[in-house]
């Protein structure tokens, strides 16, 4: 059953097929946590539906049936070209029928629970869709369908697509075969290139409301609920519900406080001795996370330093809430700049380089940020 927030975006599917406007090529924009991947397979079960109803399933056909179970379920002309390493790509590993692999490979884990056994550790490796997928897609999509009534291809992560594999995928997404439904799931439609963005029907996934996230969150929290640390949660994750909730169950919230508080710590310290003390347990906090999570959460700090210099609300400032600003609003706008593009090349390029050197430059980050606060501190 799809979220509230999702429901808008599959009745324009549902109203597309209702008014005869079958969309054989469809984008799927959002951020993964929202759902994209659990849309993209409830749309796949409305078309492959042996008995629509105007805008509904059946449920009760062949195919609707094998829809009903999204952890062990698949179908047999519903497959996903999942993003992947060289090595899962050679395998065969990134096609599947699964409903669950395509899922996983989008939000990292099928459930919040799952998420928390794993340490979310499938985020922090490259993948990427691959041309050799796409052209084992292509053979996949010119084949006959099983039940005669259309097939489905959903491309999981469609923005980490290279030149060569949107290149290679363009032809079969602007002519598929009459009875063939083509799905992009892309976290913002211009990660994707305009000939690919002009021959499908577009979807946004809306964001979810402050007071609609928080009712999620609490319905599910089994022990003693915390706002602040939801709304701690919701920030890191980019105000998805879901998101929020792998990062509540897991701490990695409080861990963001920690690291803020820490930072700011370093940052205002005038004691030599005392400084040396405290940047050493911010860099024992940051040696325990991987520099994917030191970036991301060191961005969402930024962000709200130039939100607080911009005189917003204090409502939408969680990570600063309580911490003492004297050191870190000392930054200049521009350096603040500087310091969030910084950020985002560590984060991107992050998988790239040998594993401690990400970590070694977000240290040479926060020494930069501390020279510039104190520099700001003279004047």
């Amino acid at each position: 059953m799809l979220e509230n927030w999702l429901r808008s975006s599959f009745s324009i599917f549902s109203k597309s097929l209702l008014q005869g406007r079958v969309p054989h090529s469809l984008i799927i924009a959002g951020n993964p946590n929202l759902g994209s991947a659990r849309l993209a397979i409830e749309c796949a079960k409305l078309y492959l539906c042996h008995n629509r109803r105007e805008d509904h399933y059946c449920n009760s056909c062949k195919s609707c049936l094998m829809f009903n179970e999204l952890e062990t379920g698949s179908h047999p002309d519903f497959i996903s070209l999942l993003s992947s390493t060289t090595d899962e790509s050679d395998k065969g590993e990134d096609l599947s029928h699964s409903f669950r692999d395509l899922i996983v490979n989008m939000e990292g884990a099928f459930s919040p629970e799952e998420y928390l056994s794993t340490s979310g550790a499938k985020n922090n490796i490259s993948r990427s869709v691959r041309v050799d997928g796409i052209r084992k897609l292509n053979e996949w999509v010119a084949e006959g369908s099983v039940f005669s009534h259309g097939k489905v291809a959903v491309i999981s992560n469609a923005h980490t697509m290279l030149e060569s594999a949107s290149n290679a995928l363009l032809k079969t997404f602007e002519e598929p075969p009459y009875d063939t439904m083509i799905i992009l799931l892309t976290k913002a439609f211009e990660d994707l290139p305009p000939t690919l963005l002009s021959r499908a029907i577009k979807i946004q996934i809306p964001s979810v409301k402050l007071e609609d996230s928080l009712v999620y969150l609490k319905q599910r929290v089994v022990d003693d609920f915390d706002e602040q640390r939801a709304k701690i949660a919701l920030a890191l994750a980019d105000g998805s519900p879901a998101g929020a909730l792998q990062i509540y169950y897991a701490q990695q919230d409080k861990v963001a406080k920690e690291l803020v508080q820490k930072l700011e710590a370093v940052i205002s310290c005038c004691d030599r001795n005392l400084a040396n003390i405290k940047e050493n347990e911010l860099l024992e906090l940051l040696n325990s996370l991987s520099s994917f999570e030191c970036a991301h959460i060191l961005q969402k700090l930024v962000t709200e330093l130039l939100k607080y210099k911009a005189r917003c609300k204090p409502s939408e400032l969680v990570l600063l809430a309580g911490v003492d600003l004297s050191a870190l609003c000392r930054l200049p706008a521009t350096h603040l700049f500087e310091a969030f593009n910084d950020l985002k090349f560590i984060r991107a390029d992050g998988n790239l380089i040998p594993s401690r050197a990400p970590i070694a430059l977000i240290k040479a980050w926060i020494e930069a940020l501390k020279t510039k606060a104190n520099l700001n501190k003279s004047f």
